[in-house]
């Protein structure tokens, strides 16, 4: 069977505030909506658009207007060269037109580009496809679709997921409180802003540093006077993403001995992206498990970030594609490191998807579950009604007391292949 009809529509979603990491702000995010058809059968997936995250070079060269139509139009070409294929298992699919895709990429934006790039404009028409190829083969449940050489990797069953909500640069202490109050077991905590008044690239993160140590200090501050009962300790863990900010193993391990001073260097359970994506600086020695994120998009980067000493790696299926995202787990596992599923502020629907992945993933080191970020409902500013979008017999819930119940999500008929059309 062959796909027979693609189309896209764009929807910009306002954010509540300016959103802060890697140095930047944004106010809104791209949704690409992708719909697809294979004779009776049509999928339907809002991807979100994040070019900051995905290539913060691209980013910062065209401004985020320019850098949301370039992914918009090479999602365009996605489907272009979609229209008319035969529909093949998703991951075989896309493997055999990344490759065209990336010189698409670099035709359209006239310079090289992170994959990460690719990708992300990639998961709308990877999840619709995933979708339409369930529907066309009789399968109806998640596990039904992961591939044979990912079954392993995601064999765990977690009936609960921590939530990790986004402590973003503009967050205050009130509103941390208020997330600490709310029960969860885990904050995820951008460090690395840029300093404007800085007058050279030293002193830039030096007044880094020392934010990072302050602002590190008063989240502990206020996190140790709370407990869980999903960490083995009975502390909030610590997720800091440094979005590659930092520029040596010298000025991170300052920060983690400010840490270690502070009594927090135990709590941190991952350290993610310290350095720049192409960075070959080896991590082994840091006392912490260092994440790799943007700097992974595909095998070959896996193994290479595992061999420099970083212990897990952040799977995104909602940013890097779900059928990348199956690759990585299973050569993560293979090699022993941990992984988790973190968010791109994305939509409901997104969300969902993700939280069904990670539901089959081992908890990381210190947690009783497994844990997932989502962050879309701190951010965006029509989140309420972005949840009425989702087709009617998909329903989202909210966590309640810092957790996800995931146990819906081991039933034999999966919700999210079933009428999957987006408003």
């Amino acid at each position: 069977m062959n796909i027979d009809n693609c189309s896209k529509k764009i929807i910009r979603e306002k954010l509540r505030s300016p959103f802060g990491f890697k140095g930047y702000y944004i106010d809104e995010l791209w949704q690409c909506v992708v719909s697809l058809s294979c004779g009776a059968f049509t999928a339907s997936c809002p991807g979100v658009q994040s070019p900051l995250w995905s290539d913060g070079t691209i980013f910062s060269k065209l401004g985020p207007e320019d850098s949301n139509a370039l992914m918009a139009s090479l999602t365009q070409r996605t489907l272009d060269a979609l229209a008319s294929s035969p529909l093949e298992r998703p991951d075989i699919l896309l493997e055999k037109k990344l490759p065209e895709l990336i010189n698409s990429a670099k035709e359209l934006c006239g310079q090289d580009m992170r994959t990460t790039f690719v990708l992300n404009s990639l998961v709308g028409c990877d999840i619709a496809l995933w979708t339409l190829w369930a529907s066309t083969n009789g399968i109806e449940s998640f596990d039904g679709i992961i591939p044979p050489y990912a079954k392993n990797a995601l064999s765990h069953r977690s009936d609960v997921l921590a939530h990790i909500p986004l402590i973003s640069y503009g967050v205050t202490s009130e509103q941390t409180r208020t997330i600490l109050a709310d029960g969860t077991a885990i904050l995820k905590i951008k460090i690395g802003s840029h300093s404007p008044d800085a007058v050279s690239h030293e002193d830039d993160m030096q007044k880094m540093l020392e934010w990072d140590k302050h602002r590190l200090s008063k989240i502990h501050t206020l996190a140790k006077t709370f407990t869980t009962d999903m960490t083995y300790n009975g502390h909030v863990k610590y997720y800091l993403d440094a979005n590659g900010r930092y520029d040596s193993l010298s000025r991170i391990s300052q920060l983690l001995s400010h840490a270690r001073a502070i009594g927090a260097l135990d709590d941190i359970v991952l350290l993610e992206e310290p350095f720049a994506p192409d960075s070959a600086i080896d991590v082994s020695e840091l006392p912490v498990c260092v994440v790799a994120d943007e700097s992974a998009h595909s095998l070959a980067d896996v193994r290479s970030r595992l061999s420099l000493g970083y212990r897990a790696i952040a799977l995104k299926p909602i940013a890097k594609t779900l059928s990348e995202s199956f690759k990585m787990a299973a050569q993560a596992y293979a090699a022993g490191a941990s992984c988790f599923c973190a968010d791109l502020t994305v939509n409901p629907l997104l969300a969902l998807w993700n939280r069904t992945f990670a539901s089959r993933l081992a908890p990381l080191p210190g947690m009783k579950c497994g844990c997932v970020e989502v962050n879309g409902d701190q951010n965006y500013l029509n989140w309420e009604q972005m949840k009425k979008m989702l087709p009617a017999s998909i329903k989202y819930t909210e966590a309640v007391n810092g957790r996800f119940d995931a146990g819906e999500y081991f039933t034999p008929r999966c919700p999210l292949f079933e009428r999957n059309s987006y408003q």
